[in-house]
Formats: structure tokens, sequence, C-alpha cells
């Protein structure tokens, strides 16, 4: 194997792969990067066996001497890689050692052989639906912060449910006192007639939404199969393992009956729920913060030991008056990803879930758990 790079084209390969290298394995092969050249393409490759990515590279900026293979130490490759100056990078394979040139610098390392490298792609994949890029990584921003952490007695509940129902395209995170719900509705017919239901890790998902684009065009494609699922396009393969059990009919749990709604403004809202946060993260473990409801006014408030602190908000309100209370970071969280300038929240009652619904925009809801109130909290 032999080949000349472009630096910057080296490195922003190295970091979107390095990141499924395993920080930790007792398989010395996973600790590397597999560097596979043909067909004047260079493919690089990591797993940590849960997921798995394979970058493209070719075009203009690089040029392939030798075709061959090898994997090679990605911690070391990456941070050196990253402090060379500008220009042009050379691989050779001479002795058991990997060359590695650019201008005056030198290094040498030792590498493995690449044949028993896991393939990232699996052939029994099938193609299932042709998505945009920016529109599911949006998806994801809109859900991810829901879903369970790793503590969970219910390992499934720390991924995200992709969901294709006939031309509707769901995705939902949840951890038992929230639900976070988006969907869109496709145009195209799905590649196969089949509906699609699968569960996949949250830390996959993390790195979708950091690599995938921002463009609306640059689209990718979503194949699965047994255990597998994985996300195509043009230059990049990431394949993961799909989490096994079931999320609850969160479309059922969703529908209430509401008997307070509150019409107001975000950014209002959001600003006076993070100030209650910070006095209330200080005196209870719950992060408690009360909501008084009544005509035309919401009051936002904390009380704890070191003090309290109280909001009062303008907006339009129907229904009963109400006193409630939620975990201030739940609220936080949700409000955080709404684009639009103002929200409805639809109430059942003081023991029940508050929905969350941008003004404008259906195909977004959050759903969140009260906070029981004590006697000594009202």
């Amino acid at each position: 194997m032999e080949f000349i790079i472009a630096k910057d084209t080296l490195v922003d390969s190295l970091s979107a792969v390095e990141k499924f290298v395993p920080s930790k394995s007792s398989i010395s092969l996973l600790m590397g990067i597999k560097f596979f050249c043909i067909n004047n393409t260079l493919y690089l490759s990591a797993t940590d066996l849960e997921m798995g990515i394979e970058q493209k590279i070719s075009g203009e900026n690089l040029h392939i001497i030798k075709e061959g293979s090898a994997v090679i130490p990605a911690k070391v490759l990456s941070e050196i890689t990253k402090k060379l100056p500008s220009g042009s990078v050379e691989f050779s394979i001479k002795e058991n050692r990997v060359n590695i040139t650019s201008g005056d610098f030198a290094m040498e390392l030792p590498f493995y052989d690449a044949l028993d490298f896991p393939e990232i792609s699996k052939k029994e994949c099938v193609s299932r639906i042709k998505f945009s890029q920016a529109t599911f990584k949006n998806l994801i921003k809109q859900t991810i912060f829901a879903k369970a952490d790793d503590t969970t007695s219910r390992p499934q509940l720390t991924g995200i449910l992709i969901e294709l129902k006939g031309k509707k395209f769901n995705m939902v995170a949840l951890d038992g006192y929230r639900i976070a719900w988006c969907f869109e509705e496709i145009e195209e017919t799905p590649k196969s007639e089949e509906n699609m239901s699968i569960i996949v890790p949250g830390r996959t998902m993390s790195e979708l939404a950091r690599i995938f684009s921002d463009e609306e065009d640059d689209e990718f494609a979503i194949y699965s199969g047994k255990n597998r699922v994985e996300f195509r396009t043009n230059d990049i393969v990431i394949s993961s393992r799909i989490l096994e059990g079931n999320f609850i009919d969160y479309e059922k749990v969703m529908c209430i009956q509401d008997k307070t709604r509150v019409n107001i403004e975000v950014d209002a809202l959001l600003g006076a729920i993070e100030r209650a946060y910070i006095m209330a993260r200080e005196g209870n473990k719950n992060n408690l913060v009360k909501f008084f409801i009544s005509k035309d006014t919401v009051e936002v408030s904390a009380d704890t030991e070191l003090g309290n602190i109280n909001d009062k908000l303008l907006c339009n309100t129907s229904g009963d008056e109400l006193l409630i209370a939620f975990n201030a970071r739940f609220l936080i969280d949700a409000l955080r990803t709404i684009e639009s300038t103002h929200v409805n929240l639809f109430f059942s009652g003081e023991t029940g879930p508050v929905i969350i619904k941008p003004v404008d925009k259906e195909n977004q809801i959050n759903f969140i758990l009260p906070v029981k109130l004590r006697g000594d909290d009202f």
C-alpha cells in the first residue's frame, strides 16, 4: 500500500472515523483504523463492534501509487497528523512498518494485517428509504435529550426509535418521565412495502448528528437487516447494532384530555424556568419548579432552603386554574429544541402530563410527567 493525500483531507476524514475507535479494547486490531486502497479510492474504516464507519476518499486530493491495506494505530496517527503543516502526506509500507512522511517530517508506526478487520457493511441489509441528512439531523436534536441514561434497567430506552409507517417517518425518545416525538411526511414511496421499527443506540445517533450534512439536498439511505442498521451517504457508511426490546405505544399515551391550555412566548417561558432552575438545583434533588396558572398569567417559582424565586409571565390561557410542578431540567431540554416563537402547553390536571407543541409546527410533540407536590411544597 502506498498513497499520497492532502493533509487537510486526511485530517477531516480521520476526525470523522476516529470517534468509532474504542477507547479501550482487548482486541488490539480494533484500536486502529483500517486503510484500504483500491481503484484510485481510499477507504478508512473503524469499529467497536457495536457501531462502525467506512469513509470513501477519492479525487484530486488523493493519489494511489500502490493498492493494498493496513490497520494503523488510531490515536497516535490522528493526534500527530493534526499537527502537521499544510501540504501532502505520503503513506508507504516497508519492512512491516508504515512510513508516513510530509516534507521534512517522517514517522514510522507498526500496523496490523487488515484481513481480520471486521466488515462494516453487511450484504444482508436491504434498502428502506432515502431521507434528507439535514432533516434527519434536526430530528435527532429534537429527540435525543429525552432518551434514558445507561443506568436504566430497560436498555432499549437508551436508544432512539426510528419508525416508518406508510409515508410517515417517526423518531421517538423516552426515559419513563418524558417523551420527545417528531415526525415527517415523506414524499417518495418507501423502498420496501413493509413498515420499519428499529431502536438505534443513542451513541450512534449522536455520531450521525455530528457527521451528517446541514444541506437539505444532501440525502442518505437507511438499510436494515437482522440486528443491524446502516446509514449510507455517497461517501460514508455508518453501521450499528439494533437494540432489542419495545417502546410503549407513545401515540396513545400522548393523547390526553386537557383541562388547562397556555399559549406563551418560548423565550419568556424558557428564561423564567432557567432562572428558577438555578435556585431549584441548589435546594432539591428533583430540580423542582412550580407553575401556578391563572387567567392569562403563569407564575414560575422555586422555593428552597437557600431562598425563593418567583416570575410572573403574561400569556393566553383557557380552562381551569392549576398548580403543578415539574423537573425544570426536563422543561428546559424540550423548550430549547423549539424554533417557533410561541408554544402551546396542554395540561391534564395536577397529576397528569403536560403536552408541549410549537404553535406553527404539528410534527414536534413533547410529553413530560409532573412531580407530585407534598404538603410542604404548596
